[in-house]
């Protein structure tokens, strides 16, 4: 009885990789707020300033990628802790910045190894403390979207207070909480096999576990390409306006606080339609769910060029932070679906170069277009398109492999929330 009262750890990853990225994405997302400002005081058009966001998510994918690879090696704590380190520096030596080399340095490989430090590393935590509720976890874990909640508007009162610069420093201090929260984080012990199984147990257990795929043999399936591709046109959509929302809304008249709050609205169901999403896909499955809630994005973007007043910017910000809010988690349950655990970190840190650099090229294409036509029409129409391309290619992936037993044993299964112990739990 006592052995059943032990609280499982899992949630305990969930809760500190929640406030992690929260206060990562949360610092990474405000330069939409700090950039007229930063603009402005240094000189630089929007194209240039854009380019330090293309350059954060070129280095974000590639740090993904090493990343990955060390925490498959070494364990995801210790990748976490020292990417902790070199994320707080970044954002202190933000409110440093006189050139350009200095943006695209700090803002532009710091602040993008230090969070790709934390990105892939958790996820392959999840993925492996977690397979019943997985999709839940993951999107609990996960919480990109909620630090705009906060710092949208934070940012504007440390601005309006302190200057860009000034507020920077705040947010690094506000940083520091992320390193204790990384020793938090404890690597997944395997089950030991049991002693005395047949080898029927262990024939049934190997086909529960599913495919078992190396980053290079996976690398040779349609799968991974077709994920990696939609992920891509996915993180397109969103990124040109995550970075040039607050730009477009100020530009057309509202003022900095209120395009804030509409800002931090997008975050917050944002959040709602990744939580959503995860449930969802526990239950339908990870491919319909993928493809309904990138279409709902896709479907949102034409309406931000038409939003005037504040009432239809929340509107606007509601329905498509759900869209933009949901895919992100159910990606790695595709890709542990069809490759197992085997090679995770490795797979999904190849995974996030392609979505760094759809984010990258997003982003840098609002800023250049928006000097060359003198407005956003035609960089987000681009985007609406990229996210239809999202929605078809996720259309075209197949079931994985037992799919549809797994989902019968998942309604069979009561809810795992009771506590249990300090190990992963069996496939």
């Amino acid at each position: 009885m006592a052995e059943n009262r032990k609280f499982f750890y899992g949630w305990v990853i969930v809760g500190a990789g929640l406030c992690i990225t929260m206060v990562m994405y949360g610092v990474i997302e405000v330069f939409g707020i700090m950039f007229k400002p930063l603009a402005l005081e240094c000189r630089w058009d929007r194209g240039t300033v854009s380019a330090a966001a293309f350059v954060n998510w070129i280095a974000f994918g590639a740090s993904s990628l090493a990343c990955g690879a060390l925490s498959d090696r070494f364990g995801s704590q210790r990748v976490m802790l020292g990417g902790a380190v070199i994320f707080v520096m970044g954002t202190v030596l933000m409110s440093q910045v006189e050139q350009l080399w200095q943006l695209y340095l700090f803002f532009g490989v710091m602040l993008a190894v230090g969070r790709a430090a934390a990105g892939v590393p958790l996820t392959v935590l999840v993925t492996r403390w977690f397979t019943r509720n997985q999709g839940l976890a993951l999107s609990l874990s996960q919480s990109q979207n909620v630090g705009s909640v906060i710092f949208a508007p934070l940012a504007v009162m440390l601005i309006a207070n302190y200057g860009w610069r000034g507020a920077y420093l705040w947010l690094g201090a506000g940083a520091l909480v992320i390193i204790p929260l990384a020793l938090l984080m404890r690597d997944a012990k395997p089950l030991p096999k049991k002693v005395h199984a047949t080898p029927e147990a262990e024939a049934e257990s190997e086909r529960r576990a599913g495919p078992q795929f190396t980053l290079r043999e996976a690398m040779r399936s349609r799968v991974f390409w077709t994920v990696n591709f939609a992920t891509m046109c996915c993180c397109i959509t969103h990124s040109d306006i995550l970075l040039h929302g607050a730009n477009f809304m100020t530009d057309v008249g509202l003022q900095p606080s209120m395009a804030a709050k509409v800002v931090a609205t997008m975050a917050l169901f944002g959040m709602i339609g990744k939580i959503g999403n995860g449930i969802l896909a526990d239950r339908i499955g990870p491919k319909p769910a993928l493809a309904g809630f990138l279409a709902l994005q896709a479907i949102m973007v034409p309406f931000f060029l038409i939003a005037k007043e504040p009432p239809h910017f929340f509107f606007w910000a509601m329905l498509f932070g759900l869209g933009y809010g949901g895919p992100m988690p159910v990606y790695a349950m595709v890709f542990r679906q069809h490759f197992g655990t085997r090679s995770i970190g490795a797979i999904l840190g190849a995974f996030f170069v392609l979505a760094a650099f759809g984010m990258g090229v997003g982003a840098w294409m609002g800023g250049i277009l928006h000097e060359v036509t003198g407005s956003y029409t035609l960089p987000f129409l681009i985007s609406a398109s990229a996210g239809f391309v999202a929605v078809i290619l996720v259309l075209t992936l197949p079931n994985s492999p037992g799919e549809a037993t797994r989902r019968r044993e998942r309604r069979e299964e009561a809810p795992d929330f009771k506590i249990e112990n300090m190990q992963p739990r069996p496939v």
